[in-house]
């Protein structure tokens, strides 16, 4: 899984469901033929980031074999089952997102804040927990600010070395809750 080469365009919606859920679609080349699996992959936060914008890796498999060296494109899509006006917690709204690949970075906000909190209260419904992780650490055991985060499902093989510049976060493989985090 590498990042594409390049964002050329990144749009943002909402979907009318109850609870809401948010749509982003992303365009963007990649430098040969044979890129499979485009999909966006969020960054995980210890605190939710001041500019209230989710940043995502624009990635995809890259080929094996044989290729064309010829400038492709790609499409990236993903749905988060989340209610925008409280995705880093109640009363905390998301504003947009911002899309990362090797040679540029594209923004995409939602439109008129006033148009979109009217949107939400039509459709509002029970909110499901993020299906990853914006995590503020208390524990004075396990600050992880300032470390390596290694994300990972329960299950998955680990290394069994310790490091104290990590941070570990295990994510349950069927929800993608967080079950656990702990440093070493």
């Amino acid at each position: 899984m590498q990042r594409v080469l390049e964002v050329t365009s990144v749009e943002l919606s909402l979907v009318k469901t109850k609870p809401p859920q948010i749509h982003i679609v992303t365009h963007g080349t990649v430098p040969t033929s044979g890129w499979k699996q485009p999909r966006l992959s969020p960054w995980f936060y210890i605190r939710p980031p001041d500019d209230g914008i989710q940043d995502f890796d624009f990635v995809a498999d890259a080929p094996t074999g044989i290729v064309l060296p010829v400038i492709t494109p790609i499409v990236g899509e993903a749905t988060i089952p989340r209610d925008p006006a409280d995705y880093w917690g109640p009363g905390k709204a998301l504003r947009g997102v911002r899309i990362h690949a090797r040679s540029s970075t594209r923004e995409a906000t939602f439109g008129d804040a006033e148009e979109l909190a009217q949107a939400i209260s039509l459709f509002r419904g029970d909110d499901d927990p993020i299906p990853w992780l914006i995590f503020t650490a208390t524990s004075s055991e396990c600050d992880l600010t300032g470390k390596l985060l290694r994300v990972y499902h329960t299950g998955d093989m680990l290394t069994r070395d310790y490091r104290t510049d990590r941070g570990n976060v295990e994510l349950d493989p069927n929800t993608q809750r967080v079950v656990r985090v702990w440093c070493g």
